[in-house]
């Protein structure tokens, strides 16, 4: 039995209440490719398209209508030389039986380092686990580039107190945010 999760936006400055659905079809690079039992595919978690003018704004990060992924804005965050973004905590998750898999799109510009996708778990007991997107990191000017991160140690995580979804910025820049998504994947 799934029990209900909330979403807590926590960015610098930011703090306010988000969970979205889309009526947008999935685009490609979305829906991560699943393992499992014959039928059994990626479950959506959360979506957070980023798409409209009353995403929260702050010192660090701000709504940019203008450039987009999907056509309905991001968020685009300049940075001097680089830090951790807090942008979602989903907590109440339940026990996590399978994958819990993070994507979405990232674009820079003028960027001396790279950013990469960011999950953090924070299981019910033992320390806080993380992985990183450096494998799809983007540096300097990139068009949108997908962005799929899978911490696939459930044992690891097991009845996660929250999972956290963030950026890491390391260096100065721009980067644009677009279209995050939290997935459960069954595993082989």
């Amino acid at each position: 039995m799934r029990r209900p999760f909330h979403a807590l936006l926590i960015a610098t400055a930011i703090v306010g209440t988000a969970c979205a659905e889309s009526s947008e079809p999935d685009r490609a690079g979305d829906a991560p490719v699943g393992g499992g039992p014959a039928g059994a595919g990626p479950i959506e978690i959360a979506h957070f398209p980023l798409n409209d003018a009353g995403v929260p704004s702050g010192a660090d990060a701000v709504f940019d209508p203008a450039v987009s992924q999907d056509g309905g804005g991001s968020l685009r965050v300049d940075s001097v030389r680089g830090g951790r973004l807090r942008l979602y905590e989903l907590q109440e998750m339940g026990d996590v039986q399978g994958a819990v898999v993070y994507t979405g799109f990232l674009r820079s510009r003028a960027l001396d380092g790279q950013a990469m996708l960011e999950l953090r778990c924070r299981p019910a007991e033992g320390e806080a686990v993380f992985v990183r997107g450096a494998a799809t990191a983007v540096a300097g000017d990139s068009d949108w580039t997908p962005q799929e991160i899978r911490f696939s140690r459930p044992g690891l995580c097991r009845d996660p107190v929250s999972i956290e979804l963030g950026v890491l910025i390391q260096g100065g820049g721009t980067v644009w945010i677009d279209d995050l998504r939290l997935w459960s994947v069954p595993l082989d």
